[in-house]
């Protein structure tokens, strides 16, 4: 339910200045400055009207709170309600969870609360749970090694789903509990929390501990991003296939220089950049309906230690247009993350603008321009590059 709109909110907003960070970027790095004996920095993601949080900082003077809340009507009260208790060690953000490395540096919080969150039940909007292995990663990058993560939620699948996405991403489950309250009132309540229980409804309750993240291997971790495509290596019995779904694009490597065959695939398949090794290599190709639709050259560790070069990605003329490249390429890039890799780097040819609008648009920026080798003769291109 949409809360009403508050009357004089901006006055109202503006009487509790003391408590409102309205440039939190700012501070990135320096919360702890506002007060420089704090013990633990805490952060509440949702803090709603408040009560969890102002009873919290209360509990803990010597911990630095900080509440974020994309609803100001619903903020304001909350931080109404910290400043008639009189707290000092409490701070508000009126700003959004998605972004939270813009306003935290790498290991600069120790705790994370999220409240009863929006379940967003449809399975299209699950990227939106707090919850979600994506939003958890997110947090990982602002939390400190061995920080916690607290979840507290009525809704039953949401709190079962959930307990998969912390393992995922690297989360290390404690303290679960289906019936929080079962045995009498455990802990501070939020206001939604006490009528829940009032209700008799069930609050379901966990504890993540970041743990050091995994390695995935890179085709592993694109097999599972991928689930509806078969990714494999390209073997010698998938030359002519291969070299057959090369073919259907002919204008693209009039650009590039000769039209491809089964003997330049098996070329491409032994092809390494300098002082590379074969291991450091994928050339794979992802098949639907018992043919080849799309085809990845992968070397991990070039041009630098944790950089996925992408050699090639090419992809059926047929699929083009529909989101399938974007698709793909989003999988590709958080395989990379899963296996190490900090950032892709690729060589656009300079013959090809529209290639090169989608890759800008994937978030690859221009690093320099540069000469991609063909055989005796080479191409013009730009290098690009994109952070993960």
């Amino acid at each position: 339910m949409r809360m009403r709109k508050k009357k004089n909110l901006i006055p109202r907003m503006d009487a509790c200045a003391a408590l409102w960070i309205q440039d939190p970027a700012a501070w990135k790095g320096r919360w702890r400055e506002h007060m420089p004996n704090a013990a633990r920095l805490r952060l509440e993601l949702g803090c709603g009207k408040g009560r969890f949080t102002a009873e919290t900082a209360a509990a803990h003077p010597e911990d630095l709170y900080v509440a974020v809340e994309r609803v100001p009507d619903a903020m304001v009260i909350a931080m109404e309600r910290c400043r008639a208790m009189g707290l000092t060690n409490v701070l508000f953000i009126d700003g959004d969870a998605a972004v939270l490395e813009e306003y935290f540096a790498p290991g600069e919080v120790d705790l994370i609360y999220i409240n009863f969150c929006d379940p967003w039940p449809s399975v299209k909007h699950s990227r939106r749970r707090l919850t979600h292995e994506g939003f958890l990663r997110g947090y990982r990058r602002v939390l400190r090694e061995g920080g916690q993560l607290h979840f507290k939620t009525d809704n039953h699948d949401l709190f079962e789903w959930s307990l998969f996405q912390f393992p995922k991403a690297g989360f290390a489950l404690s303290e679960i509990t289906r019936n929080l309250h079962g045995q009498g009132v455990q802990g501070i309540m939020t206001d939604y929390e006490e009528k829940f229980h009032a209700l008799g409804i069930p609050i379901n309750r966990c504890v993540g501990t970041m743990e050091p993240l995994p390695d995935v291997p890179l085709t592993e971790g694109l097999c599972r991003r991928l689930p509806d495509w078969e990714v494999r290596p390209v073997t010698e019995n998938d030359v002519d296939a291969v070299a057959s779904l090369l073919q259907t694009d002919p204008s693209y490597f009039a650009i590039e220089g000769p039209q491809p065959d089964a003997a330049s695939v098996r070329e491409d398949m032994e092809n390494l950049p300098p002082r590379c090794a074969m291991d450091q290599k994928h050339y794979m190709a992802l098949w639907k309906n018992g043919a080849p639709q799309a085809l990845l050259d992968l070397v991990e560790d070039y041009p630098r230690a944790r950089t996925l070069f992408v050699g090639l990605f090419f992809l059926s003329p047929d699929l083009r247009r529909q989101g399938t490249g974007r698709e793909i390429m989003k999988a590709v890039l958080a395989a990379a993350k899963d296996a190490g890799m900090d950032s892709v780097r690729l060589a656009c040819l300079m013959g090809n603008p529209a290639g090169h609008a989608f890759w800008r648009s994937m978030g690859f920026g221009d690093l320099r321009e540069g000469a991609h080798l063909l055989g005796e003769s080479s191409s013009p291109v730009w290098i690009m590059e994109r952070l993960i």
